[in-house]
């Protein structure tokens, strides 16, 4: 992360110094803006705008580095003809008068820029530009790149090919950005622009993670009217896709088809700018209509197989914060469990739905998680589903995710809290929190959001450990001693800890899974998000809803490794251990009480709290 911060400072003043492309008029001592000049006179291009910008290419060029480093003229990308611009040179001279329009997608990036030019600064300092196509990395497969080969002859899909300059602080905000990491197993983790289907989006069982794991996969989606899938390769390669296939018990999912396009996407500008006409340079939000989704699920190898699909989810229309809603609604929501049910799911012998991750729509609007029967779910405050909607308390109209992640001074790192060396928040950022939490109900600080924070932390701490039994006894099949009992056949028993209970217990393992995968879900709904914390304790502890989560938080235990005698504990969502591995003694009785005590003062807000 460091090399990448380095990386487009740098940039910032050097992109270009040296480019040049080979022309000698700089060994003349003749600057490129003096090179320029008749290009910029009022009879040729002063008046020229960019079909992206709608500014003058001129001024726009002035401000590059390209003029201020004397890197790059307008000859050096244009290459005009002998002759040029007179009309003269048509007839006499041989000269065609013509220019080279689109430099870029004629691949003139490439005289200056790329793996040809080994001093150029993108390749010594910025190679995630070019990505890795053979060599692992960490040991995991080989990483993403800015320039996939569908982004090749394409640099205007992230930069202005005019002024390159003067946006590289958000080009570096956004490199710093989980959606610009080219090592992150969101890009490298498979081949996912292989995962796609040709079949329908309210019908297919079959991947699709090409729509979210994937720039051009994402465009497709959502200019389709939400319904384009489909896997690609860049241009001149042959499409490969792959999908999950039927197996054997006990077997595994064959490994991925090898695709020949090597390059892998991050989610690159121009997922979230567009100008309407496909130029991503102007900065223009790209305008995504309300999201409507399918959560589809087959239950692979039980019986009866138990398939749901066809039944949309409608989300509400956002303005800007449409882009985020398609990638941050998960695949699944706990609706479908209840929908599984009624369709005769076998629990003692199933797969289940699953959430994945960064699911935030599905908390702040209330779609997402399993809801016990019987309980309400909805806040008695709250208002983050409304905020940058209608200009609500001044929040203005970009949505939510764009109004609480993007007003900052560095609205492209994505976040509203800066984090100090451990990970903790350090300062709130965002300014929309301060249009509500000014001493209402209490004054919100970074050090009370990092309590809750901390709170959140321990109470899905607590809540995994509910999750198993420490009493069972050791299975190679269940060595964490789940109360979700695998199977040979890649399934799993759902009934085996309660008995004609395997919706519930599967709902509160479903709850697990969205919540913490969810690391700002304190924030984004806090109420709610309790409350499926707290039912689904309640449920794990005996199978009933008796509001005994105080009880069942005090009397957890730890199940004893048979291997080491040890015991241990992890924070799931700040990191590290709360218990290192440990044999039982002093220090860990001490650590595991101070974890229980802080679930209960978050999650009931002390001692003798109910639900919340």
């Amino acid at each position: 992360m460091l090399l990448k911060s380095l990386v487009f400072l740098i940039l910032t003043t050097l992109l270009v110094a040296g480019c040049g492309g080979g022309s000698t008029n700089n060994a003349t001592g003749v600057s490129k803006l003096a090179q320029s000049q008749k290009c910029m006179d009022a009879s040729c291009h002063a008046g020229s705008v960019s079909p992206g910008t709608g500014a003058l290419i001129v001024q726009e060029w002035k401000n590059s580095t390209h003029n201020l480093n004397n890197g790059a003229g307008c000859a050096d990308c244009h290459e005009p003809h002998p002759g040029h611009p007179e009309s003269c040179a048509k007839c006499h001279g041989g000269g065609s008068g013509v220019a080279t329009q689109n430099p870029d997608a004629a691949h003139k990036c490439n005289k200056c820029h790329g793996l040809a030019h080994p001093d150029d600064i993108q390749v010594r300092l910025a190679p995630q530009h070019f990505g890795n196509m053979t060599a692992s990395i960490n040991n995991s497969t080989y990483r993403a790149s800015y320039l996939s080969s569908n982004y090749i002859g394409n640099c205007r899909k992230c930069h202005n090919p005019h002024d390159p300059t003067s946006a590289m602080a958000a080009n570096a905000e956004w490199a710093e950005s989980g959606h610009g990491d080219v090592l992150a197993g969101a890009r490298t983790r498979y081949e996912f622009k292989t995962r796609g289907s040709y079949e329908p989006v309210n019908k297919t069982f079959q991947y699709y993670c090409v729509r979210c794991h994937t720039s051009t996969g994402y465009i497709n989606f959502v200019t389709s009217g939400f319904s384009d899938i489909r896997p690609f390769a860049g241009p001149g390669y042959a499409v490969v896709q792959n999908y999950p296939v039927k197996v054997a018990a006990g077997a595994a999912q064959p490994a991925d088809a090898p695709s020949p396009d090597k390059t892998k996407e991050v989610t690159a500008c121009n997922v979230c700018h567009d100008n309407g006409a496909g130029r991503a340079y102007n900065w223009a939000t790209r305008a995504v209509p309300a999201y409507r989704g399918y959560y589809n699920f087959s239950s692979a190898n039980s019986s009866p197989t138990v398939k749901l699909n066809d039944k949309v989810t409608v989300y509400p229309n956002l303005n800007d914060s449409n882009v985020c809603i398609p990638c941050h609604s998960g695949r699944g929501v706990g609706t479908m469990i209840n929908d599984a049910q009624a369709a005769g799911m076998d629990f003692s012998n199933t797969t289940a739905p699953g959430a994945h991750d960064r699911a935030a729509a599905t908390l702040i609007f209330e779609t997402g998680g399993y809801e016990f029967p019987g309980r309400n779910y909805v806040p008695t405050r709250f208002l983050h589903g409304s905020i940058g909607l209608a200009n609500t308390r001044g929040t203005g109209y970009a949505g939510p995710c764009a109004t609480c992640h993007m007003k900052t001074p560095t609205p492209h790192g994505f976040l509203p809290v800066t984090k100090d060396s451990t990970g903790k928040i350090a300062s709130i950022v965002s300014t929309a929190c301060a249009h509500c939490h000014t001493g209402d109900p209490v004054q919100l600080t970074a050090t009370t959001l990092q309590t809750e924070k901390d709170g959140y932390a321990a109470a899905i701490a607590m809540l995994n450990v509910l999750k198993t039994d420490s009493t069972l006894p050791v299975n190679p099949l269940n060595p964490t001693r789940s109360k979700v009992r695998p199977l040979a056949n890649r399934n799993s028993d759902y009934n085996a800890a309660f008995p004609g209970g395997g919706a519930n217990t599967m709902g509160a393992s479903f709850n697990s899974s969205l919540l913490q995968n969810d690391p700002g879900a304190f924030a984004h709904n806090h109420q709610y998000v309790k409350r499926l914390i707290y039912d689904s304790m309640d449920w794990l502890n005996n199978g009933v809803l008796d509001n005994d989560v105080e009880a069942a938080i005090n009397n957890a235990t730890l199940a004893v490794n048979s291997n080491t005698g040890k015991v241990s504990l992890s924070n799931p969502i700040m990191g590290g251990s709360y218990i290192t591995a440990q044999v039982p003694g002093v220090a860990y009785a001490a650590a595991f009480a101070q974890v229980k005590a802080d679930a209960i003062t978050w999650l009931l807000g002390g001692p003798g709290g109910g639900r919340p």
